[in-house]
């Protein structure tokens, strides 16, 4: 089957996949979600498909370039393909990418015991996790703080190097998979302080045994890309 890479954490998921399609030109690429999405249509896709039939689906597959699929869901996003016609998509495109988590736009993420959503066999995670949280109230920046006890009774406690680390550990955990599977992206570095900020995080996780970059999708999208995409971005 085609290799799988899951996106999950907070801060840039969907930018990120976004950011992966214009380094698969030429390959068969399916980009979907087992929790919401909102829909890349054309441009940055070369097909949407809403509530598709397997031969719909892998007609599409067939051609060339990246096909963003799910079911029709509320608020226009889209929700995941049933889970035979998802494997039947594997078995047809060259690389799926997948948004397995859902983080309400905030920077930061905790984790219920049902998420994320990794689908089975999962290839590479990708953990992203906003640096744009920095100095923000807890409950402003993570999503689900209440699930830590100390944040859900001191709310307003600012998020600093120690509350970034833990919200990543938690995910890390939370996916279940061996570290050499990870990356983590530290986004929205996007300034020289919160680019500072990053590159200590990083260098700490790294030191772990994590692959991990600290960087900004808005500025650094290639680059982050080719290292997101780095022994997975073609079908053995």
């Amino acid at each position: 089957m085609a290799p799988l890479l899951a996106v999950i954490g907070a801060g840039g998921k969907t930018t990120a996949l976004r950011c992966l399609l214009p380094h698969l030109t030429g390959q068969h690429v399916l980009l979907t979600t087992t929790t919401h999405i909102y829909p890349l249509a054309p441009p940055h896709t070369r097909l949407l498909l809403t509530d598709p039939t397997e031969p719909a689906l892998l007609d599409a597959l067939r051609v060339p370039g990246a096909v963003c699929a799910g079911r029709q869901a509320e608020d226009g996003k889209l929700s995941a393909l049933p889970p035979a016609l998802l494997e039947a998509a594997r078995r047809t495109a060259d690389l799926v990418l997948c948004e397995a988590d859902g983080a309400h736009h905030l920077p930061l993420k905790l984790h219920r015991a049902d998420e994320p959503v990794l689908p089975p066999q999962t290839d590479r995670c990708l953990i992203v996790a906003g640096l744009s949280a920095w100095g923000q109230p807890v409950a402003q920046a993570v999503h689900r703080y209440a699930l830590h006890p100390r944040w859900a009774h001191d709310p307003v406690l600012p998020v600093g190097a120690a509350e970034i680390l833990l919200c990543i550990y938690e995910t890390a955990a939370a996916c279940g998979l061996p570290p050499r599977q990870v990356r983590i992206l530290l986004n929205q570095a996007d300034t020289l302080l919160s680019a500072a900020q990053g590159a200590a995080l990083a260098e700490r996780l790294t030191a772990e045994g994590f692959s991990c970059r600290a960087g900004s999708l808005q500025q650094e999208a290639d680059a982050l890309a080719a290292w997101i995409l780095a022994g997975i971005s073609a079908r053995d």
